[in-house]
């Protein structure tokens, strides 16, 4: 009678803990980027927007005042624009935009911000290094207690990444 000898490749144990371990990570900076957003909106409604974190894939989140003047970066903004988190705080988020950046899609923002007070949609920012990218943002109101306009948070994922055919 033979055995049946079954051989399990490492290569394949290894790409499910690897998946495991990036997943592990991802929760992690999550979890931090809720926790530095929470602790800076202390007077906000932030249970929705915290539900709204955890659903979105996203590389970089961008707080900014109601003047759109950004507050704070999460550690992935600069892994995606190449901008340290002191360069961008005190800016305006259209440092990022450039020649290529469409004026119809920068109208549509600033129009969707001024009367629904979100955006959902697509732009082309620019890298530290001149390179265009394809940003999905997805921007967000904060309400504070007295239910009055506080803060925005964009929800930014690069979408360059995922349309190039390599």
């Amino acid at each position: 009678m033979k055995k049946n000898n079954r051989i399990i490749s490492p290569l394949a144990s290894f790409n499910y803990h690897l998946e495991n371990y990036n997943g592990l990570i991802r929760d992690f900076r999550k979890n931090n980027d809720v926790s530095h957003i929470g602790s800076m909106l202390k007077d906000c409604y932030t249970s929705e927007l915290t539900n709204k974190i955890y659903q979105y894939d996203y590389d970089a989140l961008v707080l900014t005042d109601i003047s759109q003047n950004i507050l704070w970066v999460n550690d992935g903004f600069k892994n995606m624009t190449g901008y340290t988190k002191k360069f961008a705080i005190g800016k305006k988020p259209s440092f990022l935009q450039g020649e290529k950046t469409s004026a119809i899609v920068k109208k549509q923002l600033r129009e969707n911000l001024a009367f629904n007070h979100t955006y959902s949609g697509s732009i082309v920012n620019y890298r530290r290094n001149g390179e265009l990218y394809l940003c999905q943002i997805t921007i967000l109101p904060i309400y504070n207690l007295d239910e009055k306009l506080k803060y925005y948070v964009a929800i930014e994922k690069d979408e360059t990444k995922l349309n190039r055919s390599d």
